[in-house]
């Protein structure tokens, strides 16, 4: 899986997670769950959640990898996906 996939994978799974929970502060979820789902490497998901959180999509939550989307994410995933 290429950077721009694991980016898109992250961003929504954090919005579709808001949406399920019906808030965006609490649509938190661990971010290393896309390991098990895509069997991307950790490393390559640390990466790009990093680069996500640079650019104001993503907010780290907690340690250990929580993290949830930001109203910039969803704007973000909204224009992608329409």
């Amino acid at each position: 899986m290429h950077d721009e996939e694991i980016r898109d994978t992250i961003l929504e799974v954090g919005y579709k997670t808001a949406r399920e929970k019906g808030s965006i502060i609490a649509g938190t979820f661990n971010v290393y769950e896309i390991n098990s789902l895509t069997g991307v490497d950790k490393k390559d998901i640390d990466f790009n959640a990093e680069y996500l959180c640079g650019k104001g999509w993503m907010k780290w939550e907690v340690m250990g990898g929580d993290m949830r989307i930001t109203t910039a994410g969803v704007d973000e995933y909204e224009r992608i996906h329409g």
